[in-house]
Formats: C-alpha cells, structure tokens, sequence
C-alpha cells in the first residue's frame, strides 16, 4: 500500500513542545492513539503531517453534511488511491465496523499512521463510529507495535466528551493534545524581521493563528496587509467570519447567537446570555458554552479573590479575530462588499479608534499569560491567584469599574498592574488614575501593595524619577525568551 506522501516544510516554526511530545511518542514501539483538538486554521494538521512525515502515513478526511454512507464512500475512495489492488465492492462495507477491518489487513505490519481528520463530521457527532474504532482497535490495530492513530477534529466538546471521556475509548486514548494559537514568540519568528510592536500589533489584532499571520505578511508592512486582506471586497478577513460558522461550528445555531450576543456587550453573564439567546441555563448551554471556550473563541473569567462558580462570573469574546471583525468589519460590511475602500484600505480604518482598542486587547492578552508576568516580575515560584478584579460594590460605586491584572501571592503581597498599551512613553499622569483604583481595591488582609505598570514603550523619564511604580515591564521584558521558560 502506498502512503501519503508529505514534503518537509523549511518555512515550519513553532510547535516545539508539541514535536517533542509527538517525538518521543513515535520513540515507544507501542501502538498509540492521538486525539488532537483545536479551532480551524489552529494548524493542527500541518503539525501532524511535519511531526510523522517519516512515517507511512494514509490520511482519510470527512467532509461537513454528508451522512455516514456518504462518509463511507468518500473513505473507500480515498483507500482506493493507497492501495494498488481491488477493493471489495461498496456494498460489502455497510459499516465503520467494515471499514477498519479492511483497513487494518493494509497495516497490520511497519510503521503506519492512520490519520482521521475532522472526525466529528466522518462520524456525524455521533458515538457509533468511536464504538467501532473501540473494536477495531483492540482486536486489529493494537497488535501492531509501529502504529499510530490519529484522531484530529475542530469540535471540541466532542473530541473531548465523546472520544477522550467515552467509555468505548476510555484508558486508550493515550495522549491528548489541545492545540492552542502561537505564542507571541512563535509569532515573532513566524513574522520574519518584523519589529516588536509591528507583532504585538498583528498579534493583538488577529491572534496567534498561523494562517491569519500569513494573510497580514503579505505587505511590506503588516498593518497595510491587515488592511488590504480586511477592507478590499472580498478579502480574506472579511470573509472569514462566515467560514468559521458554516464550517467549523455549523451544527448548532446557538454557537454564533452566543458570539453576536457577547459582541454587543464587554461580558454577559451565564443567566444573561440564557436569556439574549433564548435557551434554558443548563447542560446544553454548558455543552455551547464549553465548545467555545474549547476552541478558543470565548473565555469565563471572574475576580482573582473568587472561585469559578461564583455569579459574579463572566463571558466575553477571547478571540482577538472576532473582537477585530465585529468592531472594524462588521459595522461596515456593505460598504466593504460594494470596494467602497477597493483604492485605499487603509481608509476604512480610523488610527485613534484602532490603537485605543488594542489596549483593550492587550489587556486580555495580559491576563491570558500571566504566568509570563510573574516570571518577569519574580515571583512564579510563589503559589498565586490572578485575574481582573470587580464586584458589587464598585460596579455600583463606578459602572465599568476593573484592575485589569491582580496577583494575591501566597507571600502576603497583593501585586496589582496597570496595563498601558500607548503609541508613546507613559507618563505621570498615570499615577492619578492608578491610585482612584486602589482606592477602590479593598484590601481587608492588609497585604503589602506591589504597584506594576505594563506599558510596552516603557514610561517616560520623568515617571521613572517618581518611583511610584516599584516594576515597569516593557517590550523588551515581554519578548525575551527566558521570561517563557518554565
């Protein structure tokens, strides 16, 4: 049987604690199962196929809305291209059950990977395929040592709940992964030559996805390229919105009714999303609500000083791309559509709007790597909680009222940043509206205040003279490598 033939990608970067992982994997001479999850354009497939190219890998692909007869003909056609005899006639494979009993004839020896990609439409986001992937895992594919399966989908909630947790699998799934965006350093090597704040900018705009950082590279500058793929008709990230949820989340309506829902608001709340929406507060919310957040594209967030079940917890979008659609695209998709902005892109955009949102992105992506933070600041061997701060009381004393980043260190110290994300140098204005916050934070355990600022382009001398701020982290602290290293 021939195999899939995957030339070596020279322009691959990144990934290395997953090739390592995948790595030593391949090292065990054991038949293993890989589930790999994460939202489309993740670049989990590219991962896989770089990762085993050495390998005889078959790769077989399921195709959204077809039904498990069609899925099963598109499988047999796509094994009719391996192998270089006669296949039984479509007939004898009724079912899934059928079809890896023939595929495992082909793999029963050497050094095979089988690769299911997009299983949740290859098996309807049904559990019957998995069943029989169970059978025919203990009794065919398991007893040859060399072989891999990998089982890669875009959903995750059923890649988790009816692969990883089913009891057909359960204990033979030996490894999982959730592939996650770049980090802002895979994105900086990604960005060949490009300065720090041109990444930062980039990133804080579409994220840390491979192929969205492709789409902004494309000119000699990376927010003319965000322009020009956002602005012309018919440009890429004008129409990705709609390939998101006509492809990767397509079989419940709910999925976009919740995002539109949060992209009117900074947060909902569990109770006012069930309610915007219109459907009951319980486990089929939980299972929209945990996909989401599993892909990516929302996140629940709540003080540092509560636990997640608290009612003072809430939602909103994580996804720096949906953010960036909903307040640049969006609100002028028809004139988009009619190459109002065909001449000039950059004309759909207004720089002040733009860079004050970034700030708002810059936040969340503080939050979202705090752990990169307390590495700089020091402090990541001391047990802590972190997140934003509010609650009842400020919320009614001033509406909208948040610290954006707090760290209740288990060393009695309360680390609180400001989080600055300017085109300049901070200045000491800064320090009037930094201390109306603390004069709002409550402090009722009376631990010492450790004030940071986190301002990229650093602060100004004459703010550096003051002292006031005991930390001030820069570009320069956030893109050194060390600071992410465990």
């Amino acid at each position: 049987m021939k195999s899939l033939f995957i030339e070596k990608n020279k322009e691959f970067i990144g990934r290395s604690y997953e090739l390592k992982k995948l790595a030593d994997i391949d090292k065990t001479k054991k038949a293993s199962i890989v589930v790999m999850y994460g939202r489309r354009r993740i670049g989990k497939t590219e991962l896989l196929e770089q990762a085993f190219r050495d390998r005889n890998i078959v790769k077989f692909e399921g195709i959204e809305g077809l039904d498990e007869k069609q899925q099963l003909e598109r499988v047999m056609s796509q094994l009719s291209l391996y192998v270089n005899e006669p296949l039984p006639p479509q007939d004898q494979i009724k079912n899934w059950g059928d079809f890896f009993q023939l595929l495992a004839t082909y793999t029963a020896t050497g050094k095979w990977t089988i690769y299911f990609e997009e299983l949740q439409w290859l098996a309807n986001y049904k559990t019957d395929m998995i069943s029989d992937l169970k059978y025919a895992w203990d009794n065919f594919f398991k007893k040859n040592p060399e072989l891999l399966l990998l089982l890669c989908g875009s959903a995750p909630s059923f890649m988790i709940d009816k692969v990883v947790h089913s009891k057909a699998l359960y204990n033979r799934s030996q490894y999982e992964i959730s592939l996650k965006e770049f980090t802002i350093l895979e994105a900086k090597e990604f960005l060949k030559g490009k300065s720090n704040k041109e990444v930062f900018d980039a990133y804080l705009t579409v994220g840390g996805i491979p192929e969205y950082l492709k789409w902004v590279n494309k000119e000699s500058s990376l927010f003319l390229g965000l322009c020009n793929n956002s602005f012309a008709a018919d440009s890429f990230f004008s129409n990705e919105y709609k390939r998101i949820f006509t492809s990767h989340l397509a079989e419940n309506k709910y999925y976009k009714e919740i995002i539109e829902q949060l992209s009117k608001k900074n947060f909902l709340s569990r109770s006012e999303i069930a309610k915007s929406v219109g459907i009951e507060s319980g486990g089929t919310l939980s299972s929209l609500l945990n996909d989401l957040e599993g892909c990516g594209f929302i996140e629940k967030y709540h003080p540092f000083n509560r636990d997640s079940g608290t009612r003072l917890s809430r939602y909103t979008i994580l996804d720096n791309y949906l953010y960036y659609y909903f307040k640049f695209i969006k609100p002028i998709e028809r004139s988009i559509k009619e190459g109002v902005y065909n001449h000039n892109p950059k004309g759909a955009i207004k720089t002040d709007s733009y860079y004050k949102w970034l700030g708002l992105s810059f936040e969340r992506w503080c939050r979202k790597y705090h752990y990169v933070i307390a590495k700089i600041l020091g402090f990541s061997g001391v047990h802590y909680q972190s997140g934003s701060f509010f609650n009842k009381a400020t919320n009614q004393q001033q509406k909208g009222f948040q610290v954006d980043l707090v760290f209740e260190r288990a060393d009695h110290v309360l680390t609180i940043c400001e989080i600055k994300y300017l085109q300049s140098k901070v200045t000491s204005s800064v320090i009037e509206e930094f201390e109306r916050k603390l004069s709002l934070f409550p402090n009722e355990k009376n631990k010492t205040i450790h004030k940071v600022l986190i301002c990229p382009e650093g602060a100004d001398q004459a703010l550096l003279n003051k002292g006031y701020f005991d930390h001030v982290i820069t570009f320069d602290d956030l893109m050194d490598a060390r600071n992410w290293r465990g």
